[in-house]
């Protein structure tokens, strides 16, 4: 087992994955790390997991990703790499990159602390995304497929994975087998600035 530095050390953003499937003893285990992320007030009743290994399902979440890979002005505002002849961005585009396994994070709806749906996510996604680092998996954070749903609700096909009502998916973790190593990453204390008081 890795001490905590080694597995921030050995934590990426995975986005290339092999065919083969998680096995269900790992998925129980990245399910138990997300049982143990702290959750604002201990509500875990706000949050739901949806495990999706089924391809079709993953399909339908990546309908509206297409549709904004096809506006060029709001690509433009995500990045200025994207340029009208982009041969990646006129081919066809998995936001899931192939993992055979995305967990979504759905939470309640807020009315009693509105914002903490995100913070509670978030630290859900984390736990997942280490105990898959340190399963030796690769894991990645799912966000774009969920917000292209807002910005064009036509495209909204949330609906296949059946929530709970009131409930709506903020997040998801990609998870498989790598298909390439990751590299041993220096820690260091200076990428984000800090101020002391």
């Amino acid at each position: 087992m890795m001490n905590y530095l080694e597995l921030l050390k050995n934590r990426s953003s995975c986005r290339k994955y092999t065919n083969e499937p998680v096995s269900c003893e790992d998925l129980e285990k990245i399910i138990m790390a997300a049982n143990a992320a702290p959750i604002g007030s201990s509500r875990t009743e706000d949050i739901h997991l949806t495990v999706v290994e089924d391809r079709a399902v993953l399909d339908k979440m990546a309908e509206a990703m297409e549709r904004r890979r096809e506006d060029k002005a709001a690509m433009a505002n995500i990045t200025e790499k994207i340029k009208d002849d982009n041969a990646k961005l006129k081919a066809k585009f998995d936001p899931f990159y192939g993992a055979p396994a995305v967990i979504f994070i759905s939470h309640r709806k807020q009315d009693i602390q509105p914002g903490i749906e995100y913070c509670n996510v978030t630290t859900v996604a984390l736990a997942m995304h280490l105990a898959a680092t340190e399963m030796g998996l690769g894991s990645v954070f799912m966000w774009g497929s969920l917000e292209a749903m807002r910005m064009y609700p036509e495209y909204d096909n949330t609906a296949v994975l059946e929530l709970p009502e009131g409930f709506e998916p903020l997040l998801g973790v990609a998870v498989g087998h790598r298909a390439a190593e990751p590299k041993d990453k220096e820690l260091t204390a200076d990428k984000l600035k800090v101020n002391y008081f």
